[in-house]
């Protein structure tokens, strides 16, 4: 059985090969690894390939380059290149992206244009029982879910088998966080979910993930999410007169996945806001928030809400790097005795 590290090495052999190749570099010229990439600089240019996490390498190509004084980037990458084609636009630095083929030739990508995917009629009927419940009601790239303090503990899925539940297709709400966890839930309590047990799955959520509340894996998830909720309630922390959540710019494939999450409001001062939140140091949350300003509105400002102690110089860096200003505020209320 082959390990993930035996995995993760063999890819960056053949990435530093294929790079090496596509650069005409000889054999013995040094390849930099650096998260899930491998990179060199030649004659200014950065040549970057990508080897995991496609859809958010840019980022930290983008500060790989820079530290090493580059003044151009060439991206490479097997997924997501159309995305990340689009991401760069975004950017005042040149930066060219290019897919990869199975046999490793390249060729420009295009950027991707997104298309809007709205929750579907059958699907918005559930929003008065989440909202009912106690929930708040969350829209993503199609998806209806409630989040409890940015923490889902319901989603509407589609029913995937036939007869005696409903045909095929028919939309259905799973209790629970997480796919596990609401698996679980239909095999304890059923597959029809009731108020009742919604409101009680809320209460605990909600007890867990109050500010100051003891260490518990339920307030371990989605902190990004958690931050949002305590500023959505107190959008004058990031200089906001309202604000509401928005959907990100890429889907969320996995509940644990610590991704960046958007709101949008208006200023003290009466302009459009984006407001992008973020727990941890990300490399990428630059390039995160400019495809979603981008996506929401390409004419609001853009704000990076983050703690303080996770906004440091080599992201602010690359957010100078952009066509359009941006600025951080540091938000500490999730770490503190904040209480909105």
């Amino acid at each position: 059985m082959t390990s993930s590290s035996d995995s993760s090495s063999h890819a960056s052999r053949l990435a530093q090969l294929r790079l090496r190749a596509i650069v005409g570099v000889r054999s013995d010229v040094e390849v930099s690894e650096f998260g899930q990439a491998v990179g060199l600089v030649v004659d200014d240019v950065a040549w970057v390939y990508v080897t995991g996490r496609h859809e958010r390498s840019l980022g930290p190509a983008l500060m790989w380059a820079l530290r090493n004084n580059a003044k151009a980037l060439k991206l490479f990458s097997s997924e997501s290149a159309g995305d990340l084609a689009r991401i760069a636009t975004h950017f005042d630095f040149v930066i060219e992206v290019f897919e990869v083929d199975v046999a490793g030739v390249a060729c420009v990508a295009m950027p991707k244009i997104v298309e809007k995917i709205e929750v579907s009629v059958a699907d918005e009927m559930f929003a008065e029982f989440i909202k009912s419940a106690g929930a708040d009601v969350v829209r993503e790239h199609g998806v209806i879910s409630g989040e409890v303090c940015g923490l889902e503990v319901c989603r509407v899925v589609r029913a995937t088998d036939s007869g005696e539940f409903g045909g095929a297709g028919e939309s259905e709400l799973e209790i629970g966080v997480g796919a596990h966890d609401r698996e679980t839930f239909k095999l304890l309590h059923g597959r029809t979910a009731t108020i009742e047990s919604l409101r009680k799955v809320i209460a605990e959520v909600a007890a867990r993930r109050a500010v100051g509340a003891q260490v518990h894996p339920l307030n371990r998830l989605a902190r990004e999410r958690m931050l949002r909720h305590y500023v959505c309630q107190s959008p004058q922390l990031v200089g906001a007169k309202s604000l509401q959540v928005a959907q990100p710019p890429i889907v969320r494939t996995n509940l644990k996945d610590v991704v960046p999450c958007c709101a949008v409001g208006m200023s003290l001062t009466g302009e459009k806001m984006v407001v992008i939140f973020s727990v941890g140091v990300d490399p990428d949350v630059v390039s995160f928030g400019a495809d979603a300003r981008g996506q929401i509105n390409g004419s609001a400002e853009l704000i990076f809400a983050m703690p303080t102690r996770d906004i440091v110089p080599a992201v602010e860096r690359v957010a100078q790097m952009l066509r359009r200003p941006a600025r951080f505020v540091g938000v500490d209320v999730i770490d503190s005795s904040f209480k909105p």
